[in-house]
């Protein structure tokens, strides 16, 4: 079901308008009048309802061709260009993908989005100053859809960086937290598991935005300006995406280290209790041994203190003989992990 259908443009007189909560029947009766309109369409299920969107636009290219991609699409049909960027959504420690489809057309761009991932672009907050400065030449129709495009594609970045500040901030606090408890809770161990799963979902949906807009500024689709100028602001938003590909990578390693710390305290607590056990098990074994076999034959009170004599020191020997040999296979083993957490 759609939701809502806002419409902004520029009018064949040279002015900016802004038209909100429009049908859908009624965009090509005003975009027919405009020199560029951006279209932006909520929907409430982006599959089941894009089609109706594209169909009372009269694009041939179905939405399913673009879905069928993994995060993000890109494909050229010559007087239509599909694309489809994700959108980052960070909710309960976990990150979500939303897809958004983008249609450009000859003076026409439409935006479908799901009403879940929430208001992405605020360029529909200053439509009017944004339009006022593009081109009026009827010529310059290219340059026009792709500085509206390049904005769209930009804000949509700027949305996911914002997400990406708050995946670094949780990731920070769980940091904090191991730094300040001698013993971690689960709680922050299924927290932790799911931040590093969330910052590589978040890496993947960013190569693939990265992947779409490399298509975009060297694809050389007919919908696209050739003019450099304006294909340089694409560079712009790819080394942006860079950016936020090698930070994502830093959090991840940061946090890969940090469950190393974890997983090698888990371990040196594990060991320490089984050195324990062991010295523990050695010093009641050997003594309850020599005791059945005592108790086998029975002893005069003549034989009593030399037998309990025996009884003590093995069990002191086999205690101390035990604990030297662990603590010694143990201060091994350490050296040993420390040397490949080293390298």
């Amino acid at each position: 079901m759609i939701k809502t259908i806002n419409i902004a443009g520029i009018s064949m007189q040279g002015s900016s308008f802004k038209l909100s909560n429009i049908k859908a029947e009624e965009i090509l009766s005003i975009s027919s009048s405009c020199t560029v309109v951006w279209t932006e369409c909520v929907v409430d299920d982006l599959p089941a309802t894009a089609g109706e969107v594209t169909k009372a636009l009269g694009i041939t290219l179905d939405p399913s061709v673009l879905l069928a991609s993994y995060l993000s699409g890109y494909e050229d049909r010559g007087e239509t260009l599909g694309l489809m960027l994700p959108i980052i959504m960070f909710v309960g420690s976990k990150v979500r993908i939303s897809p958004m489809l983008i249609y450009i057309r000859k003076d026409h761009i439409v935006t479908i989005q799901d009403e879940q991932a929430g208001k992405i672009l605020r360029l529909s907050d200053y439509t009017n100053t944004f339009f006022r400065r593009l081109p009026t030449n009827p010529e310059e129709w290219k340059d026009r859809q792709t500085t509206l495009l390049i904005r769209i594609i930009d804000e949509l970045s700027e949305h996911n960086f914002t997400v990406l500040r708050m995946i670094v901030e949780t990731a920070e606090q769980i940091e904090i937290d191991l730094a300040g408890l001698r013993q971690i809770p689960r709680d922050l161990t299924i927290e932790m598991s799911n931040i590093k799963t969330s910052i590589l979902t978040f890496l993947n949906a960013i190569w693939a935005t990265h992947t779409t807009v490399h298509s975009l500024r060297y694809g050389d689709p007919d919908m696209v300006s050739d003019n450099d100028t304006i294909l340089t602001k694409f560079d712009v938003i790819l080394a942006g995406l860079e950016r936020q590909i090698q930070m994502v990578e830093h959090v991840l390693e940061v946090l890969t280290a940090g469950m190393n710390v974890l997983q090698t305290e888990v371990s040196n607590k594990l060991g320490s209790f089984l050195l324990w056990l062991t010295v523990l098990g050695t010093a009641v074994l050997v003594p309850n041994t020599l005791a059945t076999v005592y108790g086998a034959f029975p002893a005069s009170e003549t034989e009593m203190l030399p037998r309990l004599l025996v009884l003590i020191a093995s069990t002191t020997g086999a205690t101390y003989g035990s604990y030297l040999f662990v603590r010694k296979w143990w201060g091994r083993a350490r050296r040993i992990r420390r040397k490949k957490t080293h390298y």
